[in-house]
């Protein structure tokens, strides 16, 4: 994996830290770049982040009221 690709990753990984720790997942011991290769498709990883991110944003707000 090239220096681009662990960028990509790295901030994947900050992205999804805090909606996932509300959910008590551990991103730690979580290996997303060695499961999901999104880096070698640009196009899926653009993909992924513009389904994810609506979601990720309701459920922040649902959170940001509780």
């Amino acid at each position: 994996m090239n220096n681009h690709q662990n960028a990509i990753f790295h901030q994947i990984t900050n992205f999804l830290k805090t909606p996932l720790a509300l959910l008590g997942v551990d991103l730690k011991n979580f290996q997303f770049n060695k499961i999901c290769h999104f880096a070698n498709h640009p196009y899926l990883c653009k993909g992924l982040i513009k389904k994810i991110q609506p979601t990720l944003r309701t459920f922040i707000a649902e959170v940001a009221d509780v």
